[in-house]
């Protein structure tokens, strides 16, 4: 019974502190991913700029093709991001800066020989 009790003081206690402290709260808001280049993206990448690496690959098992969307969680307490998609013709583009604050839906684009993002705000 001693054990039982034991186990459930710290467990709550974990809760308790992990609730009250900063590294471990997040505020996420969702983001919807949009493939629009016409290519097949294998991987895919999106980081708070402040982040030296990538961090876990946003495809996940499989590919993004023509059309295909994956939706993640970012935290909005970062306000810029980097972006990174790596194509299966070996293609890799990145973008700094990007602005995810109020944003549902985010599409990567070809407009011609260029790249793009195309943002859908909240508001």
């Amino acid at each position: 019974m001693v054990k039982y009790l034991l186990k459930i003081f710290v467990l709550t206690a974990f809760i308790f502190v992990t609730a009250q402290n900063p590294a471990f709260a997040t505020n996420t808001e969702p983001l919807d991913i949009v493939n629009e280049t016409g290519k097949t993206i294998l991987s895919l990448y999106a980081v708070p700029v402040q982040k030296k690496d990538w961090g876990n690959d946003l495809v996940g098992h499989g590919v993004m093709s023509q059309g295909d969307r994956r939706i993640i969680y970012y935290d909005i307490d970062y306000h810029y991001y980097k972006i990174k998609a790596e194509f299966a013709d070996g293609e890799i583009i990145t973008f700094k800066d990007v602005d995810l604050i109020d944003m549902w839906r985010l599409s990567i684009w070809l407009n011609g020989t260029k790249y793009e993002i195309l943002k859908n705000g909240r508001g």
